[in-house]
């Protein structure tokens, strides 16, 4: 009798359901995605510097090129402004605006291959 009363009390117990996380581990959680945020983003906030000067760079290269083309279509010297060069399709207008904005070129300023070249000095 003894036996059968322990076997239907294991019955009337049900093991608990486990329907959600434990503190403990939501806290292992938070504290990886922490040292994870903390190796990204000092790596992540240098590459917008980078990214910049590379663009100022290109924008450089393309500003000096077409210059360039414009002073040997046009058989001219002394540089030229970038609406000049806009004006006579050397230039789109994303690439007037990337100059203005990256080489802080005024679009009526007179620019030469000379204004153009970064000085080698620190």
């Amino acid at each position: 009798m003894k036996y059968l009363i322990k076997l239907l009390n294991k019955k009337r117990q049900k093991p608990r359901k486990r329907n959600a996380f434990t503190l403990i581990e939501m806290l292992i959680v938070l504290v990886i995605v922490a040292l994870l945020m903390a190796i990204i983003i000092p790596n992540v906030s240098g590459q917008r510097d980078r990214i910049e000067a590379q663009g100022a760079e290109n924008i450089r290269e393309i500003v000096i090129t077409q210059l360039n083309t414009y002073e040997i279509v046009e058989d001219t010297t002394g540089g030229a402004t970038l609406n000049l060069l806009s004006e006579g399709g050397y230039l789109t207008d994303k690439q007037v605006e990337e100059a203005t904005r990256l080489l802080g070129i005024e679009e009526s300023d007179t620019i030469t291959e000379a204004s153009l070249t970064p000085s080698s000095e620190p």
